[in-house]
């Protein structure tokens, strides 16, 4: 019975630690997940390793490929589109649940982990990536409703390579860093239109940039970063007056 918990608490740990390692880009969409191999990278015994891969199975990060094994998985542009409505929706309900309960003191604690996120994605931290997931679930979990924001994670999770490609784009740290502060402003202001503009239009960009690589479109004329640029001099001159 110890040893069963054991391998359990072991599954559970790998799981993670694979997890993160598909979120942070180490281990790429397609890529085969050998058992040898994570064998020995974490050390321990092939059935930990199999519930780990089933775990994340479970949760739309793996697939078990017939003849070949357990890869990680990747997102079709029906899955994209599909995956992206939905997240559209419920997290532009929970925005106005948000805006329904948020107290002064969460809106400080976001402003922190803002500044925290904009250290690390200057940076270019290994921790950029889970930083900026931080932000998000911290957001929607003031809507004080679990079942939306845990739906709302889960969403995010099975797409995680169309945000992890986005990441890659020119810019895209910098417009980043202005959508979070614009909305932080807008929960501020209590101005439930210009929030969920906000969360559509930072939805859309990782969308449709990815979609445009899948279709061998060019990424850069989606997005015109020198808007970004502007505001971050615009602010960093007003901070020197």
């Amino acid at each position: 019975m110890a040893i069963r918990r054991m391998s359990s608490t072991n599954s559970v740990r790998v799981a993670k630690e694979i997890e993160e390692a598909i979120l942070s880009g180490q281990f790429k969409p397609r890529e085969r997940l050998v058992e040898m191999d994570l064998i020995s990278r974490f050390g321990i015994s092939r059935t930990v390793i199999r519930e780990a891969l089933k775990r994340l199975e479970a949760k739309g990060l793996v697939r078990t490929v017939p003849y070949r094994g357990a890869m990680v998985a990747d997102v079709t542009v029906e899955e994209i589109e599909e995956i992206y409505f939905v997240r559209m929706e419920l997290e532009k309900t929970a925005a106005r649940l948000v805006l329904e309960h948020i107290t002064e003191k969460e809106i400080q604690d976001l402003k922190r982990l803002s500044k925290e996120v904009e250290r690390n994605l200057r940076e270019k931290t290994h921790q950029m990536i889970e930083k900026d997931s931080e932000f998000h679930q911290t957001l929607f979990k003031v809507s004080r409703n679990r079942y939306l924001s845990e739906m709302i994670d889960s969403l995010r999770t099975k797409a995680h390579i169309v945000q992890f490609n986005a990441w890659s784009l020119p810019h895209r740290i910098e417009q980043s860093i202005v959508e979070h502060r614009e909305m932080i402003k807008a929960i501020e202001d209590r101005n439930l239109n210009k929030l969920q503009k906000l969360i559509v239009k930072h939805l859309t960009f990782s969308k449709e940039s990815y979609m445009s690589q899948l279709k061998g479109g060019d990424l850069v004329n989606i997005f015109r970063p020198p808007s970004a640029q502007k505001i971050l001099r615009g602010e960093a001159r007003k901070a020197m007056e």
